[in-house]
């Protein structure tokens, strides 16, 4: 893998020059449909009068090198493309988008006459976070940590890669001012470390959720309009437990069930190429579509699978409460997890949701058309969806508060 960086000036825009600057680091597209985030993040502290500058890894050069997104100034930047994913390509091309944003910016830095508060995204960006903070150059330093990457390293790899990168992220977080993350026990983690933690949940913006109802959804999308859904929207990546839907389809008799995935991610031309001999008339799978189009395929569905790895080894996922189990609370559809994660602890606790007590083909279609067969439990979940989405305030606009407060802390 090359070095073929190509590096360039970021001018900040004349009109832009009120309000205190915040860079933002992120290694993904920032304008990919599938992660909306970042972007929620950078247009709610935009709003709120703070000059915006992203620094994003585009890996696939699907993006403009610079571009307004939402009021914020987009800077992506490109390594050698990956034609498909790759584990060591990822760590390659991480490392060298590492060195990239941190002279692009003390650059920037150089350009505004003035130290931004840097905002770093997860572990892959930290570390030029925490060497702008430790000389000097950033006023402030926010962690957004939203998973336990360490984890996924050392199965990966080797648990001495995941451990040698456990202990950089300990070593950066003395320089770390303000942390944000999205799951209590990832919470209670970082707080041994520090005690200044906001949790704000991958919640979605209640105005963006399309005000159909699920027949309205289903004629829109070209969907069977009388058949009982059960959809994947989201990234199509590690641990997601996506292989169970094809066996379901192809190895046991679920009657008037179809099954729609619709998302990519690194085992997206995979899964499409398992999925080719499935009849369509059973089994749909949607490449990626734009964020309001994918909650518009979550309001047509009847049950929204957010199953992940619940073994001991995959941290990260059964921690994790991913944006689908959010949208899906938010859309009214109940939600089916694995039991022993953090999403089964929500769901069983609210019973807005099936929890799956092992993984056996015949075990999940018996549960799944239980549901099917009792519209009445159906509607009792959909209701209990939507009420703990608005009564435990699992919406961005509750989220944004927060975010909008933490960083009003770190300017007094």
């Amino acid at each position: 893998m090359g070095a073929s960086l190509v590096f360039s000036h970021m001018q900040p825009n004349q009109s832009d020059q009120k309000g205190p600057p915040v860079v933002m680091l992120i290694a993904k597209g920032y304008q990919r449909p599938d992660l909306p985030r970042a972007r929620q993040e950078a247009k709610s502290l935009s709003d709120a009068g703070y000059r915006i500058f992203v620094l994003a890894w585009d890996r696939y050069r699907e993006f403009q090198k610079l571009e307004k997104v939402d009021g914020a100034t987009v800077r992506s930047f490109s390594t050698p493309r990956m034609s498909r994913f790759s584990k060591l390509g990822l760590v390659l091309g991480g490392a060298l988008f590492q060195v990239a944003i941190f002279f692009e910016t003390l650059r920037l830095i150089n350009q505004l006459r003035q130290r931004p508060t840097i905002h770093a995204h997860d572990i892959n960006t930290l570390l030029p976070g925490y060497l702008l903070r430790a000389l000097g150059l950033g006023r402030a330093l926010v962690y957004d940590c939203r998973e336990f990457t360490y984890w996924i390293y050392s199965e990966w790899f080797h648990p001495l890669v995941g451990a040698s990168l456990r202990v950089i992220e300990q070593g950066c977080l003395r320089h770390v001012d303000a942390i944000i993350t999205v799951t209590e026990p990832i919470a209670e983690y970082l707080r041994r470390f520090k005690q200044n933690v906001e949790l704000i949940y991958n919640c979605p913006v209640t105005s963006e959720i399309p005000t159909l109802s699920k027949r309205e959804a289903r004629i829109q999308l070209a969907l069977p309009v009388d058949a009982f859904i059960v959809s994947s929207v989201g990234a199509i990546r590690y641990g997601c437990r996506l292989e169970l839907l094809l066996t379901l389809a192809t190895e046991t008799q679920m009657d008037n069930v179809h099954f729609l995935v619709v998302g990519d991610g690194p085992l997206g031309p995979a899964f499409r190429k398992a999925a080719i001999g499935i009849p369509k008339t059973k089994f749909t799978v949607i490449p990626m579509v734009p964020h309001q189009t994918a909650l518009s395929y979550i309001i047509s569905s009847d049950l929204s699978w957010v199953v992940y790895q619940n073994r001991a080894e995959a941290v990260s996922e059964r921690l994790a409460l991913p944006w689908k189990l959010f949208e899906s609370l938010a859309c009214g559809v109940p939600v089916v997890v694995e039991a022993n994660t953090f999403q089964a602890k929500l769901v069983g606790e609210n019973r807005c949701g099936i929890v799956l007590e092992h993984d056996d083909p015949t075990y999940i279609s018996k549960a799944i058309m239980s549901l099917v067969k009792d519209q009445t439990r159906r509607r009792q979940m959909s209701e209990a969806a939507r009420e703990i989405s608005g009564s435990l305030n699992f919406t961005w606009e509750a989220m944004s508060t927060r975010l909008t407060a933490l960083y009003a802390r770190l300017a007094s």
